[in-house]
């Protein structure tokens, strides 16, 4: 599949069949992950694949945030993907400058995206989760004090694979411009 036609498809699917999504095809996209760019080659990332039905419940469980969840339909996901910021080691200048920090947040989101996509390209639906309890998934999965979770990547296969909503997105004109605002 192209490109374009592979971003047309990727959405974020929040209704997964019972089909358990094989260990492999998860290695897989984490390793396709890991081959994003990062600042300075910084690779402040730990992936957790979580697919056992123990360590299902307990991920589930630290996607109630107090109340507030990202993630009602967790129940029906049959894998999902942790996706934690380590410290970055940047290049001493730019560390002194910006923080070690400063670029990870978007190295990680590069790295799920391309997640997300090698999933799509081979009939994989995914959806980023946001709202963790850091408390619980770090008591859970052995997650050193000094690492965030930033993101819980639902996998699996659609349940209604093949269709495509129509996706609502701005005008090209509202968001670009040419040499201004």
């Amino acid at each position: 599949m192209d490109f374009e036609a592979l971003h047309r498809v990727r959405e974020s699917c929040r209704i997964y069949s019972d089909r358990k999504v094989e260990r492999e095809i998860l290695t897989h996209l984490v390793d396709i992950a890991r081959l994003s760019p990062s600042a300075c080659n910084s690779q402040a990332w730990h992936f957790i694949i979580v697919d056992d039905k123990e360590a299902l419940k307990k991920l589930r469980d630290g996607l109630d945030d107090d109340g507030l969840t990202g993630c009602p339909w967790r129940e029906n996901v049959p894998a999902f993907i942790l996706i934690c910021e380590e410290k970055a080691h940047l290049r001493p200048a730019i560390e002194e400058r910006y923080g070690s920090q400063y670029f990870t947040q978007m190295d990680i989101g590069m790295a799920a995206v391309t997640l997300c996509y090698g999933a799509a390209d081979i009939g994989l639906g995914t959806c980023m989760i946001g709202v963790v309890n850091q408390k619980k998934l770090k008591e859970a999965f052995q997650i050193p004090p000094e690492c965030t979770v930033r993101l819980a990547v639902a996998v699996g296969y659609p349940k209604k694979a093949g269709t495509i909503r129509q996706k609502s997105r701005k005008e090209l004109k509202e968001i670009a411009g040419y040499n201004q605002w």
